[in-house]
């Protein structure tokens, strides 16, 4: 099938960092936004724009998108950015693959990015150290995390990730409002240290089973603390034991395309455990992409070109900061994750890539930062002592 150009599937930061990327190699794009607070249909890097706001609840919504626009996009690949898109992809990989390259994998594979339970057999089966889990509240101790089984579904519920109970009743309640809400949870137990001690490590996987070399994140603070999305990463040194973990969980379900794997090292004996795994692009894929990795350009090169491109890891020394949520988060949480402002102000003394601004592209910059509420502001904060705020 000849390939016109890529379609990207959510259009937050990690979106548009898609978009810039495939901008800068001449490659024709378009976004799907999924969510009311996107912003890369604001960007001069896109050629089109449609909407599939209810994506996550109504995966059909996709296929009738893209037959509405089929005589502009016909043969265009398409590549998630978020998980509401990885799920559609996967659901309609067949149907979509007679007019589309969908650059994410099948149902089978694709579960087990989007069962939480799935991937924590999945992580066991390959030896890695996991958090505890529990299947009933029964002898569970406190605090408890409430992790939901998809949590494509939660997020959009909730405006948090996943629920912390400190007590019985806490965690009754919790159970109460995700059964309501028709969102099956697991309970797992909370591994306790900062932030700054999850590594998240990325590569890509091509078409022969073959992975790139990787680049090894460090987040150093997140939106919310404690169990959101980072706000704030670096690059660190390689991490062997890391990629190996990585590698074999792909290898084990055939996977292709842009993965990575969080790792959190618990405070209490040093070990690595593993959180969580993607198959799609995260946040931060600006900064793998400053590092000498970019993926879109993996994905284009692998999918469409037929060769896989080399990553060039080039030891960035700098730091990758979403402005907009790291001054409020800052601000509005420093009773639950107190920062000085020396601690604030010390990682901008190195070079800094901001998540949205660009002089070549401001839009986005400026509708993000004339929002009052969008990701960086949820309605509830999960802390590690308490229910949701």
């Amino acid at each position: 099938m000849k390939t016109h150009g890529v379609i990207v599937i959510g259009g937050y930061i990690n979106g548009l960092g898609l978009l810039r990327a495939l901008a800068s190699r001449g490659i024709p794009r378009a976004v799907i936004t999924t969510k009311p607070y996107d912003i890369a249909q604001y960007s001069r890097c896109i050629a089109g724009h449609a909407a599939a706001l209810d994506l996550g609840e109504r995966p059909e919504s996709l296929l009738e998108v893209l037959e509405r626009r089929a005589s502009e996009w016909k043969g265009w690949a398409l590549l998630p950015s978020n998980d509401e898109a990885l799920a559609a992809l996967a659901l309609h990989h067949e149907r979509l693959s007679a007019a589309h390259l969908v650059m994410g994998p099948m149902q089978g594979v694709a579960d087990y990015f989007l069962d939480k339970a799935k991937m924590l057999e999945l992580a066991r089966a390959v030896g890695l150290s996991v958090p505890r889990w529990y299947r009933d509240a029964a002898g569970v101790p406190f605090p408890v995390l409430v992790k939901p089984l998809a949590g494509y579904r939660f997020a959009p519920r909730f405006g948090c990730k996943l629920f912390v109970a400190r007590d019985r009743k806490a965690l009754d309640a919790c159970l109460a409002q995700a059964a309501a809400a028709d969102c099956p949870c697991l309970l797992q137990e909370y591994v306790p240290g900062p932030d700054s001690e999850i590594h998240v490590y990325c590569l890509y996987v091509d078409g022969n089973g073959e992975p790139s070399a990787g680049l090894t994140l460090r987040k150093l603070r997140q939106s919310p603390p404690f169990f959101g999305v980072a706000r704030m990463m670096e690059l660190i040194e390689h991490n062997p034991a890391l990629r190996e973990a990585t590698v074999e969980m792909a290898r084990r379900i055939g996977f292709r395309g842009i993965l990575e794997a969080e790792f959190k090292r618990d405070a209490r004996d040093g070990t690595f455990r593993f959180l969580e795994f993607n198959g799609r692009s995260i946040l931060s894929n600006a900064l793998l992409r400053k590092g000498g990795m970019d993926v879109a350009w993996l994905a284009w090169s692998d999918y469409v070109e037929g060769r896989p491109e080399v990553v060039r890891a080039n030891g960035w020394p700098g730091v990758w900061v979403n402005l907009h949520a790291d001054l409020a988060y800052s601000t509005l949480y420093r009773h639950l994750d107190p920062i000085s402002l020396r601690e604030f102000v010390t990682p901008y003394r190195r070079p800094v890539l901001e998540a949205v601004w660009s002089w070549r592209d401001p839009l986005p910059f400026a509708v993000q930062w004339t929002r009052l509420r969008g990701t960086s502001a949820p309605k509830r904060a999960p802390t590690p002592s308490g229910a949701p705020l």
